[in-house]
């Protein structure tokens, strides 16, 4: 299975952000490592996709847009292994939206995420 890199989540992230949004505190780019790092032994790709976009929101390593870049990983893992990222994550499926914010809050939602996504797959 083909998995996103660190540089490209850097790169998306930095693409997502707005000119508003950068801080002055350094994204922790370990903390993305050890996200990316967590679907290495997954090889179903809807899995994969779902467990990433659940890390790579709860890390909050990226000063901003940490959702935004965990769904354009995901779409790109799906996309790179025989899938539709947009149509298993479409733009305006609110309830993986209200998922990640509860993510980002701390809560453990990472199964329901990944019933979200095989709903769609």
């Amino acid at each position: 299975m083909i998995r996103p890199s660190l540089e490209l989540a850097v790169a998306f992230n930095e693409a997502v952000r707005e000119d508003d949004e950068w801080f002055d505190e350094p994204d922790d780019l370990e903390r993305v490592a050890v996200a990316l790092a967590t679907i290495e032994a997954i090889e179903d790709p809807v899995e994969a996709a779902a467990v990433l976009v659940y890390r790579v929101t709860r890390a909050q390593a990226f000063g901003e847009a940490n959702k935004r870049t965990a769904l354009l990983l995901a779409r790109w893992l799906l996309d790179r292994n025989g899938l539709d990222g947009s149509a298993v994550i479409p733009a305006e499926d609110r309830r993986l939206a209200d998922l990640l914010i509860k993510t980002a809050a701390g809560s453990d939602v990472g199964d329901q995420i990944l019933l979200v996504l095989k709903e769609k797959a």
